[in-house]
């Protein structure tokens, strides 16, 4: 997809420093300068202990062909300006895809305890009514929720496998980072609320609002 016909589908208030660039073709959207391949789209992504943008370079080496910053970086590559990497990059994710969680019947649960149960359980009701189904979460391996170009990637393989109907857990970390935005959900579910996690939420009330961005 060309650059500037992703950043019109993803509908995100960015600049791009290079008007010519608009017409290179994206590959891949990517937030991890380890994985990067030729004609990615890489999304410096500021975290608590890594920033992104220090690795603005190395993504360039192994093949980035569009960054998107937060700052000008003094780059030679195609960048894109954007007010937050992290709000930018799931819709960025969901737009390369072509929005594939609009053709899944797809159910989100969040909660302190029971996600796990809850959406195994959902997965085999609906393949049980006949439906090609998948689940992912803890017992997934890796994160509960993927990051976003993870997730996105992961939504278009199952609508290319023919997945009609999944379940997938959605952890308050998820929520707060962005990682599930420009993701459809058909259902949305939630078990309890209790006290965790407050090593990355500052407070219950923090813990509250991040689970409440699902609905």
């Amino acid at each position: 997809m060309r650059l500037g016909s992703l950043l019109s589908a993803a509908g995100i208030n960015a600049t791009l420093l290079e008007k010519e660039a608009a017409s290179i073709e994206v590959a891949r959207v990517s937030h991890d300068s380890r994985s990067v391949q030729s004609g990615d789209l890489f999304c410096c992504v500021p975290g608590a202990s890594h920033d992104g943008h220090d690795f603005a370079s190395e993504a360039v080496r192994c093949g980035a062909s569009v960054l998107v910053c937060e700052r000008p970086l003094g780059l030679t590559t195609p960048t894109v300006i954007v007010p937050s990497v992290r709000e930018a990059m799931p819709l960025l994710a969901a737009a390369i895809h072509r929005w594939p969680s609009r053709h899944l019947s797809l159910v989100g649960v969040t909660g302190t305890n029971g996600k796990t149960s809850v959406v195994h359980l959902l997965s085999w009701i609906l393949a049980r009514s006949g439906m090609s189904t998948e689940a992912h979460g803890t017992l997934s391996g890796g994160r509960t929720t993927p990051e976003a170009t993870d997730l996105q990637s992961m939504f278009g393989r199952w609508v290319s496998d023919g997945v009609e109907a999944a379940a997938i857990e959605v952890s308050s970390h998820a929520l707060a980072q962005h990682r599930v935005d420009g993701t459809h959900f058909a259902l949305v579910g939630f078990t309890n609320l209790s006290r965790d996690h407050l090593d990355f939420h500052t407070s219950m009330s923090d813990y509250e609002t991040a689970k409440a961005r699902l609905f």
